[in-house]
């Protein structure tokens, strides 16, 4: 699956594979919270995390992370400041987990991992910057379909309450906007 985002010669996508620790949770485990900085990155094999905040005691959903993607607080990443995102299972996971001081010594290492990390980086940046945009530009029901759209799978998945709060609406205007 990581072969998906860059092409790996095969001995050096096995020094990345040793490199990380693979690992499986339970549903509802939280793997990231405040205020920690954030040294870790998560590709998940299978099954579905959440990043979400708590602001003023208020739960805001933030990003979904699936299978065959990279999971982790960027901003604490990149910025080795306390996180804000916690990141939680919604179901059992199972990922190979990554130490930002060995990724680091690989990237300088292997051009092709620095490669992969870059890619990773600018997925997620581009990702940030379509949310935005469309909470920006397009209503409800077209933020909804949006999502239908490129995640369907999601709708299975995830309760409503949560699809609710990164759209940025209650859901009882989630529920009015599935009803027409």
């Amino acid at each position: 699956m990581i072969q998906y985002h860059v092409n790996l010669p095969e001995d050096v996508y096995k020094i990345f594979l040793k490199s990380a620790t693979k690992k499986e949770v339970a549903k509802n485990t939280i793997l990231f919270h405040p205020p920690k900085v954030n040294r870790k990155c998560l590709f998940i094999k299978s099954g579905l995390l959440r990043g979400y905040r708590i602001v003023d005691g208020k739960d805001y959903t933030h990003h979904f992370f699936k299978p065959g993607w990279f999971a982790t607080d960027f901003e604490s990443f990149l910025s080795n400041n306390p996180s804000s995102l916690y990141i939680k299972s919604l179901t059992k996971v199972s990922y190979f987990e990554f130490d930002k001081e060995v990724l680091i010594k690989l990237y300088k290492t292997h051009h092709q991992l620095e490669r992969l990390g870059r890619i990773i980086a600018e997925k997620a940046y581009l990702s940030t910057v379509e949310k935005f945009s469309e909470i920006q530009t397009l209503d409800l029901r077209d933020r909804y379909q949006s999502l239908i759209k490129k995640n369907p799978q999601l709708f299975q998945d995830v309760p409503q309450k949560y699809i609710a709060s990164y759209l940025g609406v209650s859901e009882q205007s989630l529920s009015r906007i599935k009803g027409m």
